[in-house]
């Protein structure tokens, strides 16, 4: 299946989201993540050793797509994805979502909208996951919907000691 694609968080979902595309055949993809590689990101994430604790997990990321295709064109990008217009994902064919917050999920699926880019959107908040494909006109999207305000600290996102 060719084609171009924009991966959004490469955590836990946006690993596995990547290692899917690039193994049913797709070959040009953006991957945006403003995170680094902390320790406790490696029982789940498995594109991440300890050899890359403190790197950008879109760059890492797109280092371990290439060990799957290396004939892929991937672009990592490590930026908030809410510095990126809906012109930067009209680009795109179809965009795969695995953030963790809220207001993110709710800014790529204002984004997609907008494109009339289908949108595939996965997500945690704390223990619960969820995935769904949303086709701007057809289906319901992201927003349409009420959203519980998590109360707690997402478990995957908490590091040793917290500090609020």
């Amino acid at each position: 299946m060719p084609g171009g694609g924009l991966g959004e968080g490469a955590g836990g979902i946006g690993c596995e989201l990547l290692k899917n595309t690039i193994l049913v055949g797709f070959r040009r993809m953006h991957i945006v993540d403003l995170d680094t590689i902390d320790v406790s990101n490696l029982h789940r994430q498995f594109l991440f050793s300890t050899a890359d604790v403190g790197k950008p997990k879109a760059i890492v990321a797109r280092e371990a797509m290439l060990k799957y295709a290396p004939d892929a064109d991937i672009t990592a990008h490590f930026k908030n994805v809410f510095t990126f217009s809906a012109a930067f994902f009209r680009q795109f064919k179809i965009v795969f979502n695995g953030l963790d917050n809220i207001e993110a999920r709710s800014y790529v699926n204002q984004m997609c909208v907008l494109g009339g880019i289908p949108l595939v959107e996965t997500g945690t908040a704390g223990l619960l996951g969820q995935s769904s494909l949303i086709v701007p006109g057809v289906t319901e999207c992201f927003d349409c919907r009420e959203h519980p305000t998590p109360i707690t600290f997402p478990i995957c996102t908490i590091r040793s000691t917290p500090s609020t």
